[in-house]
């Protein structure tokens, strides 16, 4: 578990270790600071060349940054503090500190006025690099004044910076900007990541991020009330593949979507469900599309559904399934399925089906415009891949606010109707049925193309239809789609121009690659 931790739940977790366990909040400061010290040596080795200028704000985060410069002075760097709130005001352990530097000789510059804040240009024009300790976690409102101007400046300077925590003007808790925010080269988080490390716009700003451990003992992070985690595969658990298998017993995936025009959906989902290791594939798809989606993907089995006359699916009454005459292990719909008559139909159908499930793209639509369908679902296990319009259709809130709050919103929505949700976009989302929480690591912009969702909506149905876990699915098709695209891009010149088909081999290559546990 790597724990994404609210500002709240990281004061509290640095309260009782001090209170319960006796750990002086001036060792964890003292700790805090040297983490930085040591990431600085490790990047910039011509540090002891180089002018440092650290800036300080008045509370934790300003005491780790004048701990940094107590140890920087120490070791002969030209070091140089500013402090943007009254030494005289300062207080607990961050006064202590400020005492210690300026007692052993360091030198400290106050930028309280007008000419003051008129030097930081000069400042920043003669550092080498420079320390964002003004700000850190706790901020609750849009930086202005002295410290926005001083963010503006340092930005401008284009110096390299190491933040302290997190980029100062940046909210903890969702990522948001608060007015202006510093652009980070690294930062360096103590104990735990904040959610903000992961969550745009935020993320955009924190550069390299490195956790640093400070002395908090590792319970304290992994309460159970820490329910936010950082999406990584040392978690998963693969079933066995045996090598006496046949592809019976690799599961058999239904994938009902297409109509006129859009037969390359339900076409990717099935290869990128293929390159996850499904043993049988059906794509039931209009009669019309048969042939293309056929042609695409020739591993998989086709059905020919009755169609309408704009193309779409018209099901029989009987269902889906019983048209199809076998029962498959997961059903995967949504994939280029239009929104007809017969497409809302067949979403009525699959609701009270009890099979496991995962609906995107026009399913999640018609699911908006019929919202009681999805308060009496039957499914055991049903996973929403919206992007946030999908999601702004299915759960009343304009994008705006969802995108101010994903982890949030996202959250609420999955507890409340009993689903698991997969919230698109730049880190993304997933939200399960009891209330924990993971924000994705991988992916890039080149995800932003038509077909991205089709594939990551084969990879999770694909692996749930192994008989990998519904958790475990979900968390790897959306970590695998998004680090194929991180490889495609890497391999072939970068991430704009690129197909969702040039990830296909990259998944291949990203699940052999997973541990193998023995049958």
């Amino acid at each position: 578990m790597q724990p994404l931790l609210t500002a709240e739940q990281m004061r509290r977790v640095d309260q009782d270790t001090i209170e319960r366990f006796g750990l002086p909040g001036m060792v964890l400061m003292e700790n805090a600071g040297r983490a930085c010290v040591d990431l600085l040596y490790a990047r910039l080795p011509d540090l002891a060349r180089r002018r440092v200028l650290i800036l300080c704000g008045g509370g934790n985060n300003g005491g780790d940054g004048l701990v940094i410069a107590r140890w920087l002075r120490d070791a002969g760097v030209d070091t140089r503090v500013v402090l943007f709130t009254p030494a005289d005001r300062l207080t607990g352990d961050a006064a202590t500190n400020q005492r210690l530097y300026t007692r052993l000789g360091g030198e400290l510059r106050e930028a309280l006025h007008e000419e003051d804040l008129a030097k930081l240009p000069s400042w920043l024009g003669h550092a080498g690099v420079v320390v964002d300790a003004l700000l850190g976690t706790g901020l609750e409102r849009a930086v202005e004044g002295h410290f926005a101007l001083a963010i503006e400046q340092l930005n401008a300077s284009r110096k390299p910076v190491l933040a302290v925590d997190l980029p100062s003007g940046i909210h903890a808790d969702t990522g948001q900007i608060l007015g202006c925010a510093v652009r980070a080269t690294w930062c360096v988080t103590f104990a735990a990541a904040k959610i903000a490390h992961y969550t745009h716009p935020g993320a955009e700003h924190c550069g390299e991020i490195t956790v640093a451990p400070i002395g908090i003992p590792r319970p304290m992070l992994e309460r159970p009330e820490h329910t936010v985690s950082l999406n990584s595969p040392a978690r998963w658990h693969p079933p066995a593949r045996s090598p006496a298998s046949h592809k019976g017993n690799h599961g058999h995936l239904l994938i009902l979507g297409g109509s006129r025009g859009k037969g390359g959906a339900p076409a990717l989902a099935a290869m990128a469900a293929q390159r996850m290791g499904s043993g049988l594939i059906t794509c039931a798809v209009p009669r019309s599309v048969q042939p293309q989606v056929a042609s695409l993907c020739p591993e998989a089995m086709t059905f020919a559904m009755d169609e309408e006359s704009d193309g779409g699916i018209l099901p029989e009454h009987r269902g889906p399934c019983k048209q199809l005459g076998f029962n498959p292990s997961v059903v995967a719909v949504g994939p280029g399925l239009g929104t007809g008559g017969g497409a809302a139909e067949l979403i009525a159908q699959l609701m009270i089906t009890p099979l496991p499930m995962v609906m995107d793209a026009d399913a999640l639509n018609l699911l908006a415009l019929q919202p009681g369908l999805l308060r009496a679902h039957r499914a055991p296990e049903l996973v929403l891949t919206p992007h946030p319009g999908e999601f702004s259709r299915l759960c009343g809130h304009r994008v705006e606010e969802i995108q101010a709050d994903r982890v949030t919103i996202a959250r609420n929505f999955a507890r409340s109707w009993r689903v698991w949700l997969v919230l698109k976009g730049a880190g993304t989302v997933i939200a399960s049925p009891d209330n924990r929480v993971w924000i994705n690591p991988t992916g890039n912009h080149g995800l932003a193309t038509g077909g991205s969702g089709d594939l990551l909506t084969g990879c999770i149905a694909g692996l749930m239809a192994q008989g990998w876990s519904l958790q475990d699915a979900t968390l790897a098709g959306v970590w695998m789609h998004g680090r194929a695209a991180e490889l495609s891009a890497a391999e072939q010149g970068g991430a704009a121009g690129m197909q969702s088909r040039d990830l296909l081999p990259y998944l291949r290559r990203l699940r052999n690659q997973l541990p193998q546990t023995t049958p």
